[in-house]
């Protein structure tokens, strides 16, 4: 009987020495394994300083446009974006002083604001949404100088909706950050938009601020 409960024992304390050690190492490990950041992650936020042009028949535009985002995804990230714009226009009419064919500059200052989002796919393209609110100067009509025959504006500043949506190039230089190109094109179309019958072309870097 005493031999049988030794046996046991030696039984019992050789299996303990030999799985314990294992178990212990596998509750070490769990125990050490980082946590999933579920939270906001600072290392995921952007910032771009965003540069577009437009241009048509005798017209163009050019737009400064900051830009912060957030890296949701390797491959999505979202933001808003501030701009100032300038959309220039030319066209050619007679002087009613002097009758000599002159050309008038129509001349729009604007400021913007811009939520987006943009999916990048692979290494090298993106495509991008971005719903946008134009405040710029609008022209009610005109009168006559005629002093000097020149045209003088009626004007007063609107607000005017635009949906952009684009597809571009684009090249990663980090885990969230990257440089792009993109060719935009407005879905509404507004008359006294500076997006309407042109196209948007938009360079712009995204950069990571904290590693």
């Amino acid at each position: 009987m005493k031999k049988n409960i030794l046996s046991l024992l030696f039984i019992f304390v050789f299996t303990y020495n030999h799985a314990a050690p294992y178990e212990r190492g596998l509750s070490l490990s769990n125990k050490n394994q980082p946590k999933k950041n579920t939270g906001f992650d600072k290392s995921r936020l952007l910032l771009g300083p965003g540069i577009g042009a437009g241009a048509a028949y005798r017209a163009f535009s050019i737009n400064l446009s900051p830009t912060i985002g957030y890296a949701f995804h390797e491959n999505f990230n979202a933001g808003v974006t501030l701009g100032f714009n300038y959309f220039q226009q030319a066209e050619d009419y007679t002087n009613p002083v002097t009758n000599a064919l002159e050309t008038y500059k129509y001349k729009y200052p604007g400021y913007s604001f811009s939520v987006y989002g943009r999916y990048l796919l692979k290494n090298f393209l993106l495509f991008n949404f971005e719903p946008e609110l134009n405040n710029v100067k609008f022209v009610k009509g005109y009168s006559i100088d005629w002093t000097t025959g020149k045209p003088i504006e009626n004007k007063q500043r609107i607000t005017i909706p635009s949906v952009l949506v684009g597809i571009g190039y684009m090249q990663r230089f980090g885990q969230y950050s990257y440089s792009f190109i993109s060719l935009n094109y407005d879905l509404i179309q507004n008359p006294n938009s500076r997006y309407f019958q042109t196209l948007d072309y938009r360079f712009g870097v995204m950069i990571q601020l904290f590693n």
